[in-house]
């Protein structure tokens, strides 16, 4: 290298370094010189402060499914169309329409009486001599006088009566009684949204619930059953039904209770993820919306455990969370986040912090692109070329500051973001010297070595 390019350098330093010289990237002060190129905005670059933390806490907390709950009350299910319905109906007594008559036995013929048959007489047998005489037997059917009770052993069960027990009703004075329901086969709601039942014709149910359909037929019976009792019972439905499909969850379409599921007993009715929920994202599809969120956020925040709605779609997928390192840092990589959530000072460690020989404490930034909204919030115009509503912004953070080390604590990382920490202005300074030195070492030793050899 010869002299004028070394004074160059030494004079460029100040500046902001020696292109001819190694780096792990731009300096502090090429980052920020290199935002704007004339009238255009490449990016922003956003000192980070206490008022910039709470901004983007805040826009953070926004994004997530307490945005979808219209009430806390769980969603009243209708019949669609399609839907499988079954109908039962009961009278109040037998003859009517779906009933049977019990039989006539006013003019059954009568048994005839059966008489009992003369007592048999038996003839006493003589006595064998010189024995005994031989005891004397009652004869069959005549009445036995009555005899002491048994003394009670204990062992018989508490509340035991000695009394017979009146029998049981039959099934024949059951059938007899006319209060077996009437069944009607299973039958889907045609695209009339009506059903037939038999005596009521058809029967409108789609946009009804189960109890105003069962209203419905008792009124349209009225008059022609015997006080009739409807019970109409959903069998399978289509619409009032939540998909669940993704990567780490087999795909099923979960039907909905009357008494309300949320979407962690959806998700736990299709099978349950398969995956780590900090890496496990849930996706909300509902009414033209759609929102993201960590399963694990599902599970540890009970206002974001929503009541599941018909039609809503839910997607599990695996996102690992990952950002990348450059620069003075004992560890250039990218990084997974182990966890939901992670901030500036835990993703620093994991990077095994900034290297003391070449760090610069007041240059450690963070690449990343934020969505309009966010610029704006931050009090920042957005890039000349932002587009598909993101734009690029730099957050600076300066570790000189010791204030530094607990918004570092706060501010959230995300998903493949970029942190970048530049070299200190001497690291410049020692490898010049070290090439330097590399050059002039020999000369300098050929001299040394001539005056004392006396070449």
């Amino acid at each position: 290298m010869k002299p004028a390019v070394l004074f160059a350098c030494l004079t460029l330093l100040s500046a902001g370094g020696c292109s001819i010289l190694p780096g792990t990237g731009p300096s502090e002060s090429e980052v920020v010189a290199q935002r704007q190129a004339g009238d255009e905005i490449r990016f922003d670059v956003v000192e980070v402060d206490d008022r910039v933390v709470s901004s983007l806490l805040a826009q953070q907390q926004d994004r997530s499914f307490a945005r979808f709950e219209q009430d806390s009350s769980p969603p009243e299910l209708k019949i669609a169309i399609g839907d499988t319905i079954a109908v039962t109906i009961w009278e109040s007594a037998a003859g009517g329409l779906f009933s049977e008559a019990p039989p006539d036995r006013s003019f059954a013929p009568s048994r005839p009486a059966i008489e009992p048959l003369a007592p048999e007489s038996r003839v006493p047998q003589p006595a064998a001599p010189g024995g005994p005489s031989p005891p004397f037997e009652q004869p069959f059917g005549t009445p036995t006088p009555p005899q002491a009770p048994l003394p009670s052993t204990g062992r018989e069960p508490s509340g035991t009566s000695t009394a017979r027990r009146p029998p049981l009703a039959s099934e024949a004075s059951i059938e007899a009684s006319g209060r077996r329901p009437a069944t009607i086969p299973d039958q889907p709601v045609a695209a009339d949204g009506a059903i037939s039942v038999p005596y009521a014709g058809r029967v409108a149910v789609a946009g009804r619930t189960p109890v105003e359909a069962q209203q419905a037929i008792e009124a349209l019976l009225a008059g022609k059953a015997l006080d009739p009792q409807a019970l109409v019972i959903v069998k399978k439905s289509a619409v009032n039904a939540v998909t669940v499909a993704g990567e780490v969850v087999a795909g099923a379409k979960v039907p909905l209770s009357l008494w309300g599921d949320r979407l962690l007993q959806v998700i736990a009715a299709a099978g349950g993820a398969k995956t780590p929920v900090y890496e496990t994202f849930v996706r909300l599809s509902r009414d033209g919306l759609t929102a993201a969120i960590p399963l694990e956020r599902l599970v540890a925040e009970p206002d974001e455990n929503i009541y599941a709605r018909p039609g809503d779609v839910l997607t599990l997928g695996r996102v690992p969370q990952t950002f990348s390192v450059f620069g003075a840092t004992g560890r250039n990589a990218v990084i997974g986040f182990g966890a939901e959530t992670i901030t500036v000072s835990q993703a620093l460690a994991k990077s095994q912090g900034l290297r003391d020989d070449l760090a610069n404490p007041k240059g450690v930034f963070l690449f990343r692109y934020e969505p309009i909204a966010v610029v704006h919030a931050l009090g920042e115009p957005k890039a000349t070329r932002a587009r598909d509503g993101i734009s690029p912004v730099v957050y600076r953070f300066d570790f000189a500051e010791a204030n530094t080390y607990h918004l570092a604590d706060r501010f959230p990382v995300r998903d493949k973001d970029i942190i970048f920490v530049a070299d200190a202005a001497a690291v410049q300074i020692n490898k010049l010297f070290s090439v330097f030195s590399t050059l002039t070492g020999p000369f300098i030793t050929g001299i040394v070595t001539c005056h004392y050899a006396k070449c």
